[in-house]
């Protein structure tokens, strides 16, 4: 079982500046704290396909 300080994800200062501005299907968040409670989402689902993909390869 993981602790709670290892389990952290630092605040993703790169993908909060390439944000892309003026994106007709992207939307741009300002809020840091929003941003980031997004982007662990998006992380644990990223990590989800690819653990269920992975699964699927091998039957």
């Amino acid at each position: 079982m993981l602790d709670r300080d290892s389990a952290k994800v630092r605040f993703p200062w790169v993908a909060f500046l390439w944000q892309p501005i003026g994106h007709p299907t992207a939307t741009l968040i300002i809020n840091p704290i929003r941003f980031k409670k997004l982007y662990r989402v998006w992380l644990l689902e990223n990590c989800l396909e690819q653990q269920s993909a992975s699964r699927c390869e091998y039957k």
